[in-house]
């Protein structure tokens, strides 16, 4: 019965022997490779015992009637008749039974180890065959180099484990992309090659596994062409047949696609977007599908409708940022979002859904049918959002829902990847066109960027960034005597340069006879003597003018014309290009007094302005001079978003006064370490108006605005050289804190302020009320100076 409904049943398909065009395949090594059916019916053999009556009954037909043809089971030679022609379709169904549907399994018949196949399903031709069925295709892209380790690796994996019992785990692949005919879209197959129907025999003697290029550790090829030199092919006869199968990969390549594109970090913007898409669609493998993906950006918190963006989505393609119509269904669909962060597929887009989500509106109006909106999020709210929509119903389910998900967590990355290039760009525009910013108006010039950026003019006009009504605060901490201790320690270094010039000019005037250096020696004397007590601005340059254009030009030549006096040349400019020689000791000794009081002042400062920070965001900004000057501005205009009350000024004023008091502290302790014994004094200047301040882009910094508020500067800027009035006393003394102030209403706060230090201990019993002279441009300014408690 078996055999004849076996006879009656007749093969359509052909069998043709195909292989790659000889620009492929001519410089692969050989290896003595036969086509024999032996092994296969060998292992049928073997399977017997295992299988149901029905079952052995069929391999006892398929072994016979391939036994009957004896020239099957040695080398093939010609394999293209109808007889040999059914016997491989039975083949083919026993490997691949009905239950499996055969049909549609991508399939072919290949010679041992050789880019060649005889025998092939329908499926396996369309996708790798060409179209007039002369050659086997290979991938797009690929090289001779890439098939000769394709096909070493499979040899090599059988000979190793057969002879050496070593398994590879090298394991190069043939991955095809295919465009399918019926829905356009790329897809990817895997073809994985079957060598269970292969028998490999020993031609001569395998050299010691110890001599190849096998790593034993890795158990992977570490020099092909080592291996190939210490192993050769011609060592082993194949025989035999493979199986090359077809394996939808689409899925896994579509995820490392998306992976590659994440890796390129430098790119992650916008740019990437159509690569993210073309990958989603082969994930979703519905050409009828149209697909979205739109990141969102944020700016000062807040999500944005950008234009760039909403053009590669679906439903936001038509937005534009300028419309305040659109801005109000984009706010309408983050809100919805919010609320309803799942994933929502609608296999049937209707009126009932339209109103109910109403920025949905406008897609059922153009005919959509099936949505899928898939909000993605992270712990910060949305980073984006994946959009599938198709005119025909009923094909976006939840199956579709499930091939999307791998990919998910990949686009959430990036999305945030996006949005961080997005916040690069407005972080590069304000450093080149403003400075690096402070946070607490950092907000204002986000919003100055983001309006350039989505105007998409380059060459508009910056707006200038300004902030209104907000009250601002003085401090000075100053280093007393500063200019006098640095005039000292010049004049000290000096007096080292000339007394080792003068000696050097003595040794000289030892060796060389010439009247040049007793002029010059009588000049440095005079110098010598001129700041032996006191120097001057003049002598300090006409000493360095003497320094730079008499004696180096001399001491130069000599250096490089006089072997006699070339050692004493090289050591004196040795000295005087180490700036840590003796020639500077003073300076560098001042200018360290003068790091360690200002790091101290400053790092006081900001420790105690970050906790005043969070009590109401303000506008800070420090300074070094010779000591610390700092400006700070507090308002509405700066955090908008903060209801401001005068509390908040009253607030910081205190912790400004107390500030002060610590940073006299601080300083005073200082003062047993510090080489030269350098002190401080504190100033603050009270301005109760409410001013306008805006940022010059050519210094890079806040200044006043309108010529009121610039009284506020010039007292600022004039305050330093303050004396009391009637007397040569100046303002600011070590060890006090000098306020100036112009109104009595400024005096009573401040008398506050100061009785609440005092009852804490931090200032000393006590105020001075004091009257100041008339600066240079401004009169009837007040002072009230009080004592910090140093101890």
């Amino acid at each position: 019965m078996l055999e004849e409904v076996i006879s009656v049943s007749k093969s359509q398909r052909k069998s043709k022997t195909l292989s790659p065009s000889s620009d492929f395949t001519h410089d692969l090594p050989a290896v003595d490779s036969k086509i024999s059916f032996l092994p296969f019916i060998n292992y049928l053999k073997s399977k017997r015992p295992l299988v149901s009556e029905t079952i052995e009954r069929y391999y006892e037909y398929l072994i016979d009637k391939f036994e009957s043809g004896d020239y099957l089971l040695n080398q093939v030679n010609n394999l293209h008749n109808e007889e040999q022609n059914g016997l491989l379709e039975m083949l083919t169904t026993s490997l691949f039974p009905l239950v499996t549907e055969h049909e549609r399994i991508s399939f072919a018949l290949a010679a041992p180890y050789q880019f060649e196949v005889f025998y092939y399903s329908d499926s396996f031709k369309k996708m790798f065959i060409d179209e007039q069925e002369k050659h086997l295709l290979l991938p797009a892209g690929i090289n001779t180099q890439q098939l000769k380790e394709i096909e070493c690796s499979m040899i090599y994996d059988h000979v190793l484990e057969k002879f050496y019992g070593i398994k590879l785990n090298d394991s190069p692949e043939l991955i095809y992309p295919v465009v399918d005919s019926a829905t356009g879209l790329k897809r990817y197959y895997r073809l994985r090659y079957d060598p269970r129907f292969i028998d490999i025999h020993l031609k001569g003697n395998l050299p010691p596994i110890q001599n190849c290029a096998v790593c034993l550790n890795t158990f992977r090829i570490l020099d092909l062409e080592k291996q190939l030199a210490t192993m050769p092919l011609d060592l082993f006869e194949v025989e035999g047949f493979a199986v090359w199968v077809a394996e939808d990969v689409t899925v896994t390549q579509s995820l490392d696609a998306i992976k590659k594109i994440l890796l390129r970090q430098n790119e992650c913007d916008t740019g990437i977007i159509n690569e993210l898409k073309e990958a989603v669609h082969a994930l979703v493998g519905l050409s009828e599908v149209e697909i979205g993906l739109i990141p969102f950006l944020k700016v000062n918190d807040e999500l944005v409708l950008n234009d760039e963006c909403s053009s590669y989505g679906i439903i936001s393609k038509h937005w534009k940022s300028n419309n305040q119509d659109d801005v109000a269904t984009f706010k309408m669909c983050m809100q919805f979002l919010n609320q309803m962060p799942q994933p929502i597929p609608i296999s049937n887009l209707g009126e009932q859904m339209a109103n109910h989500a109403p920025f949905l509106k406008h897609l059922y109006e153009s005919g959509i049918k099936g949505y899928l909106i898939y909000p993605m999020q992270n712990s910060d709210g949305l980073l984006g959002m994946l959009e599938l929509a198709t005119v025909v119903p009923n094909i976006i389910t939840y199956e579709v829902l499930t091939r999307l998900e791998p990919a998910m967590p990949l686009l959430s990355v990036a999305m945030l990847k996006n949005r961080d290039a997005f916040h690069n760009k407005i972080e590069k525009f304000i450093k080149e066109k403003f400075t690096a910013l402070q946070q607490p108006v950092e907000w204002k010039f986000m919003e100055i960027a983001w309006d350039h950026f989505r105007s998409g003019d380059n060459g508009a006009t910056i707006p200038n960034v300004a902030f209104d009504n907000v009250f601002p605060l003085y401090g000075a901490i100053d280093i007393r005597n500063s200019s006098h201790e640095r005039s000292r320690a010049m004049q000290k270094d000096l007096e080292e340069h000339l007394l080792l010039i003068d000696d050097i000019l003595y040794k000289l005037l030892q060796h060389l006879q010439l009247p040049l250096l007793e002029g010059l020696k009588f000049k440095n004397q005079t110098f010598l003597k001129s700041i032996k007590e006191i120097m001057t601005a003049e002598d300090e340059m006409r000493i360095n003018e003497f320094l730079q254009h008499e004696v180096e030009p001399l001491f130069t030549h000599l250096q490089k014309n006089n072997k006699s006096v070339e050692d004493a040349m090289n050591n004196y400019f040795e000295m005087v290009n180490d700036n840590k020689s003796k020639l500077y000791h003073y300076r560098l000794e001042y200018e360290e007094t003068l790091a360690t009081i200002n790091n101290a002042v400053l790092n006081s400062l900001e420790q105690q302005e970050e906790a005043v920070q969070k009590s109401y965001p303000h506008y800070f900004e420090k300074y070094r001079t010779d000591g610390v000057e700092y400006n700070i501005y507090i308002g509405q205009s700066i955090a908008p978003h903060h209801p401001f009350d005068l509390l908040y000024l009253k607030n910081i004023r205190l912790w400004q006064l107390r500030s002060m008091a610590e940073a006299a502290r601080i300083t005073n302790r200082l003062i047993p370490s510090l080489k030269v014994p350098l002190q401080t004094t504190q100033l603050i200047l009270i301005h109760s108006q409410a001013i306008s301040i805006s940022f010059r882009r050519d210094e890079r910094r806040f200044d006043v605005e309108g010529s009121y508020n610039i009284r506020y500067e010039v007292i600022k800027k004039r305050l330093d050289k303050a004396v009391i009035k009637d007397t040569q006393e100046r303002l600011t003394q070590p060890g006090k804190i000098a306020m100036v102030y112009s109104n009595q209403k400024e005096l009573q706060e401040y008398r506050e302020y100061i009785d609440f230090l005092q009852n804490q201990n931090i200032l000393k019993p006590g105020i001075e009320l004091l009257e100041l002279e008339e600066l240079q441009g401004v009169r009837g300014l007040k002072a009230m100076r009080v004592e910090a408690n140093l101890d």
